[in-house]
């Protein structure tokens, strides 16, 4: 346990001054157990491979280097670079550039579908603004039908009035009718008695006078 710990604490000053580096353009590299070319081969790394440097020996121009899960070696310093290859860049521009023409297509999609939706939006407004027109009329007639409606209202209320007027008018000439006829009944009555009282006077009186005369006839004879 003790030796795990001093392996880090004298690991963890190479590793807080590890620098990112990237393998050139080579094929391959050799990745050695030390810091010439007569060491062991322990690894090879690809182009474009990333590793940390962890040291770099001026006299051998060997790189100390971690890479992968955290193995360590040394490979040199000259074909190592700060920025990654350009076969390396130029597949991640690949992969770049087919990411964009991807999300660019897709936002053509979506573009299209927006103008879709926009003209269907066009459309619905046309339909709309169509319907609010009618609609429009139809108020405006519904308030002439209205205004007319009243007014038709209006004339029936006056046409009940003179109606019961009239009904009133014709009750009072009925009234005055059977008066009148009661009075003409009456009077009738009254001539007709007054007709019978002269018939007795002249049946009463005449006879007399038809007497009278004859009597007076033969008297001057």
């Amino acid at each position: 346990m003790k030796k795990i710990l001093l392996l880090i604490c004298l690991l963890a000053p190479s590793l807080l001054l590890a620098k990112p580096a990237y393998v050139s353009d080579e094929l391959e590299i050799m990745v050695r157990s030390g810091k010439s070319g007569s060491h062991r081969i322990i690894a090879t790394l690809r182009s474009g491979a990333r590793v940390d440097i962890l040291q770099y020996d001026e006299a051998s121009r060997y790189s100390n280097v971690s890479f992968g899960d955290g193995r360590k070696g040394w490979v040199l310093g000259r074909l190592l670079q700060k920025a990654p290859a350009s076969k390396a860049r130029l597949a991640s521009a690949k992969v770049m550039f087919e990411k964009q023409t991807t999300e660019l297509k897709e936002l053509k999609a979506k573009l299209n579908l927006l103008g879709n939706a926009q003209g269907d939006l066009d459309t619905q407004a046309a339909v709309l603004q169509t319907n609010n027109t009618a609609l429009t009329k139809e108020l405006e007639e519904v308030k002439e039908a209205s205004a007319d409606a009243i007014q038709i209202l209006e004339e029936r209320n006056q046409l009940q009035q003179r109606v019961v007027s009239v009904e009133r008018e014709l009750e009072n000439v009925k009234r005055k009718n059977n008066v009148l006829s009661n009075n003409d009944s009456q009077s009738w009555f009254l001539i007709g008695g007054s007709v019978m009282l002269l018939g007795l006077v002249f049946g009463f009186f005449l006879p007399k006078l038809s007497w009278r005369k004859k009597s007076s006839w033969n008297s001057s004879f």
